[in-house]
């Protein structure tokens, strides 16, 4: 009875281990997305305000998000439409979107 009592603890104890273990993991692999993505679909130029619409996605570094707005554009049946990528937005609850900071690509 003795052994078998010492068994389960012990087995609880490494379930409980491996549990803190992978909990510890994930949290150590997550990080936040600090930019977002807007696109604007059939137009020539970028709208002065961000709306939150307008967001296309979220990417932790500039060039991931550069690349994915390029290639919306270039995957639109038209081949038209404009992106910028925003560091650190915030939706202000009303439809408004502030970024500390836009970035966009430059043509060649």
């Amino acid at each position: 009875m003795k052994g078998r009592f010492i068994r389960v603890l012990s087995l609880s104890f490494i379930a409980l281990s491996f549990i803190a273990l992978s909990l510890l993991g994930l949290t150590a692999c997550t990080q936040v997305p600090t930019w977002t993505l807007f696109y604007f679909a059939e137009q020539d130029t970028i709208p002065k305000d961000a709306k939150a619409h307008h967001i296309a996605g979220y990417y932790q570094q500039l060039d991931q998000c550069l690349a994915k707005g390029a290639g919306m554009v270039k995957l639109s049946e038209s081949g038209k439409g404009v992106y910028q990528c925003g560091f650190e937005c915030q939706d202000d609850g009303t439809g408004s979107v502030q970024c500390q900071r836009f970035e966009q690509a430059t043509a060649l």
